[in-house]
């Protein structure tokens, strides 16, 4: 059985056969109770449907293709039919979240046990020292792409249960501790029969009350939240930046820099920065300065790497830009150190990602191998009108090594420049 690390991704085949997958998960820690939840989104990551949000008030999709079943000491378990999932579902995502004052840093461990045809193939463990003050987090997601595949999220999410379902579009039918304290209940008083009983509106969180109750008026639309600058912290965190409406070139520039002074080695290293991709209609390559295959800006694959700075004499490092990110499926970020110095502890290495409305993601390598000279930095991801930014800081003996975890599956043979 498979022990995923936080942000691993592999194709469901890959773990086992069948098509009927079912997913146990359970928290352990001080809170009297955490709550267990799967969405059900489309190819946007939206909860395009409510009843596709499978919890303690709902437990089954419309069709059965989802299903939730509790156990012993929290334990819960969602079964998924992936063949019976309507089109519209193409990504399950199993969350966890906590009431009260409680937070996810308190947790002793959740854990989560990934079953193909019954059989248990995999299994993932975060404890709270991965979280900080957060009330909820993002634990395994299971997505279609060319093929059904599994990541292990690990992320956590400021807010509880009701902020979680907001993020992904859905609506809430209310919040229980935000109301004023009830009157006293009047006698009872006969109702006109004309009068129609109020329609029921959001998802109701209220274990205490009847899921149809009626609920206040839906509140109006939250507006999208600008990135502005943002710092992906720990392997498996992500960001998103959204596309351009109506096509047209929107790039993102990626940006390679590191360490300059402190004695020789570093001002002489020679960092190369580059990526492996695949667009959209199949086409797949490699971009960096080893074997001069700079990209271009005006054909495929619209990537383009604008130098080789070996000596790290230019103050703006490397650079990158994604032209068309409208066009590319998935790009892994990657840098390697050519000739200086002998690991990554040396340099200090940071990647920053720019859009041009002015959002900013930035990855700091802060967990460097002393043995290792390559590391898979970033993985970018189109995922129907919004780009993925998941930081992964991975590190390998090489190109291949690194083309191996990931699957890309090119052939390679050494090079110089």
């Amino acid at each position: 059985m498979l022990t995923f690390q936080t942000g691993q991704k592999a194709r469901l085949a890959d773990l086992g056969a069948g098509t009927t997958l079912s997913v146990t998960a359970r928290v352990t820690g001080p809170a009297p109770e955490y709550d267990l939840i799967l969405f059900g989104l489309d190819a946007q990551d939206r909860l395009s449907d409510d009843r596709y949000m499978i919890f303690y008030n709902q437990p089954r999709s419309p069709e059965g293709a989802l299903n939730m079943q509790g156990g012993a000491r929290g334990e819960k378990t969602f079964t998924a039919d992936l063949n019976a999932l309507p089109a519209s579902v193409r990504r399950l995502s199993l969350a966890a979240t906590v009431d009260g004052g409680a937070t996810f840093a308190q947790i002793d461990h959740a854990e989560v046990t990934v079953h193909l045809g019954g059989v248990p193939v995999a299994t993932y463990r975060v404890t709270g020292r991965d979280f900080q003050a957060q009330r909820a987090v993002m634990l395994l997601d299971v997505y279609h792409k060319d093929v059904w595949r599994v990541w292990a999220v690990g992320q956590g999410f400021n807010g509880g249960l009701d902020a979680l379902v907001r993020h992904y579009g859905g609506e809430v039918a209310d919040t229980p501790a935000a109301r004023p304290p009830a009157p006293p209940t009047p006698a009872p008083a006969p109702t006109p029969s004309a009068a129609p009983a109020p329609a029921p509106g959001g998802l109701n969180f209220n274990r205490e009350r009847p899921r149809a109750e009626p609920a206040p008026p839906a509140a109006p639309p939250t507006p999208p939240v600008s990135l502005q600058k943002i710092t992906l912290d720990k392997p498996g965190q992500s960001a998103r930046l959204s596309l351009r409406k109506g096509g047209g070139s929107d790039p993102i520039r990626v940006n390679l820099n590191w360490n300059r002074g402190g004695g020789f080695l570093r001002s002489s290293t020679d960092l190369d920065l580059g990526c492996m991709y695949v667009l959209n209609d199949g086409e797949r390559g490699v971009i960096q300065a080893l074997g001069n295959r700079f990209g271009s800006d005006r054909f495929e694959p619209f990537i383009l790497l604008d130098k080789d700075d070996r000596t790290g004499a230019a103050s703006d490092g490397e650079n990158l830009t994604i032209h068309r990110p409208d066009l590319i499926h998935t790009v892994l970020i990657f840098a390697f150190i050519y000739e200086g110095t002998s690991d990554f502890t040396r340099v200090g290495g940071r990647l920053t990602m720019k859009d041009p409305r002015g959002n900013e993601i930035s990855v700091n390598l802060s967990n460097p191998d002393m043995r290792r000279t390559f590391c898979a930095i970033a993985q970018i991801e189109n995922h129907g009108g919004e780009i993925q930014i998941t930081k992964e800081e991975r590190y390998f003996t090489g190109h291949k090594d690194c083309d191996e975890h990931y699957g890309f599956g090119f052939q390679w043979s050494a090079g110089s420049k």
